[in-house]
């Protein structure tokens, strides 16, 4: 324990409870986002340290404008990704941050509401789900910037990853190592959804092969729920592209207490290379986004229209790379 509280960080006591530093900075805030138990932990963890809360700090983020606040969806590994990314960048430009985590009883819109009433100057709004005139609304109070999803709304700014063309990679993947049934898992209302979908077919039609969509979501869950229905039908597709690593984690997982073997008898795919891809006992071929480059510029974007750069480009999309894991093989003869 240090003798002077005031010495430790919320980056200390994240590196010594073994939790990221935004959950700590939730925690701190007494917001949505965490479990109790995580709560209970984090706490005794900053006792133990000696924190003492910046309470300055926590002045001028009420006061604004100079933070940036950021939504986020507190259940999605590749959100926290990029909120890490995000802290950098603002601590970088000497930017304080405000989180608001996404829940099933804080919704989004409510989480934005908590951004503006806290007087934020700018919003980065993770992997958004809302419509784009409500964005759009919001983009006339304040900067918005959306990461994770394209936007149709003059006024936003969006930062994503090249979808469309990260699912043609993953298909021509797939019909290299010679599958021709090859399903994808859609969650078409998330971000990203849109496009993968049109990469999906687009890509199946260039290999001449049918379209199988099954309606799915971007939960562990969700996939497996997914999976569910798969089975129901009898004939099996010789891959399924999950939606996101969650979702592929949730099929892998059904799919293989259905007694299939991954890849031998069917292959998976993810979208994201989280932490949840490289675990040994899934090892998911997975798309791999730019998550530092996205936060990144999310967040000086977000920064430079808060200072009054009137220069802006509406779309920033950046590419993507494979990475080929043990969950993709040839199909079954």
């Amino acid at each position: 324990m240090r003798a002077n509280g005031l010495d430790v960080t919320m980056a200390d006591v994240a590196k010594a409870a073994g939790v990221s530093r935004p959950l700590v900075s939730i925690v701190m805030r007494g917001v949505p986002g965490a479990s109790d138990s995580t709560r209970q932990h984090v706490m005794k963890v900053a006792a133990e340290l000696g924190y003492v809360p910046d309470v300055r700090a926590q002045a001028l983020r009420r006061q604004g404008p100079g933070a940036v606040g950021v939504a986020f969806e507190a259940v999605q590994p590749f959100h926290a990704a990029l909120v890490d990314g995000v802290y950098e960048t603002c601590e970088s430009a000497g930017r304080e941050l405000v989180l608001t985590a996404v829940t099933a009883s804080h919704d989004e819109s409510k989480a934005i509401d908590s951004l503006l009433a806290n007087r934020c100057g700018a919003i980065v709004a993770i992997g958004s789900g809302l419509p784009p005139r409500r964005l759009a609304q919001i983009a006339a109070l304040v900067p918005v910037v959306v990461v994770a999803r394209a936007v149709r709304a003059e006024a936003v700014e969006y930062v994503c990853s090249d979808d469309e063309g990260s699912l043609v990679k993953v298909v021509e993947h797939l019909v290299g190592l010679g599958h021709s049934r090859i399903c994808f898992a859609a969650s078409p209302r998330s971000g990203g959804g849109p496009q993968r979908l049109r990469g999906y077919r687009k890509a199946m039609a260039a290999a001449a092969l049918s379209v199988d969509v099954v309606e799915a979501g971007s939960t562990e869950q969700a996939g497996a729920d997914a999976a569910a229905r798969l089975l129901a039908r009898g004939q099996l597709p010789t891959a399924v592209i999950g939606f996101n690593d969650p979702c592929a984690a949730g099929l892998q997982a059904s799919l293989r207490q259905a007694g299939l073997r991954v890849p031998e008898d069917i292959s998976i795919t993810g979208f994201d290379d989280s932490a949840i891809a490289a675990t040994p006992y899934r090892q998911l071929t997975s798309v791999r986004q730019d998550t530092a480059r996205m936060a990144e510029t999310a967040a000086l974007r977000a920064i430079a229209r808060m200072e009054g750069q009137s220069e802006r480009r509406r779309s920033h999309v950046l590419p993507t790379a494979l990475t080929i894991r043990a969950s993709t093989a040839p199909p079954p003869r």
